[in-house]
């Protein structure tokens, strides 16, 4: 095989590989991660479903796949914004805009893991090979070093706890991904933001 057919090859496989991935999310975030089969995700995807075995070994391998994107994809948004230039004022809303833009772009992403509660533990994350503790902690130390930094700026309350307030922050995602599904998302970003920053103490 010459050397640009090869590529184009790996090309075609990555393809594949991606429009699978995104057949297998659309599924699981629809019809609920337990109540789809490999038939289906083939069928969404336009392949054959004994083509899927060539690139994942399960509807597990396929699951694993989809949440690695998403645990990677949400994981940047916090780091960049950790990472990004500028005073804690400027890294907050950099923050703020990338999770709500996420929460937005990643809606299936929020659905797979309601449809995966209740019926699954944290035994399944492992079985995937996903270190849930090792995951939330890189969350946690991504939006810690920015309120960190912020109280150290006088940005937030010098009596308010860092960690705490991480705890919370995260708390309210959460809390609002369960209870109102994407519904929250419809309200103006202005209002989200400056409802977020509230339960954070900052001081304008």
């Amino acid at each position: 095989m010459s050397p640009r057919n090869k590529e184009l090859s790996e090309e075609m496989r990555t393809h594949s590989r991606a429009t699978l991935i995104a057949a297998a999310r659309h599924c699981f975030a629809t019809r609920g991660y337990f109540n789809v089969r490999i038939a289906d995700v083939a069928q969404q995807a336009g392949m054959s479903q004994g083509s899927i075995y060539w690139y994942f070994a399960s509807k597990e391998d396929l699951l694993k796949a989809v949440l690695g994107e998403a645990f990677e994809s949400l994981g940047a948004v916090m780091a960049e914004a950790a990472a990004a230039p500028g005073n804690a004022r400027q890294k907050l809303d950099h923050l703020l805009s990338g999770l709500l833009q996420y929460a937005q772009e990643g809606s299936q992403f929020t659905s797979i893991m309601i449809s995966l509660m209740g019926h699954t533990n944290e035994d399944m994350f492992a079985r995937l090979g996903f270190d849930m503790d090792a995951i939330g902690l890189g969350y946690t130390e991504s939006v810690l070093s920015i309120l960190t930094q912020a109280q150290a700026e006088g940005v937030i309350p010098a009596e308010h706890n860092p960690l705490a307030l991480t705890m919370m922050f995260f708390g309210l995602f959460n809390g609002l991904n369960l209870v109102y599904g994407q519904e929250w998302l419809s309200l103006p970003p202005e209002t989200l933001k400056a409802g977020m920053l509230r339960l954070l103490g900052v001081q304008n």
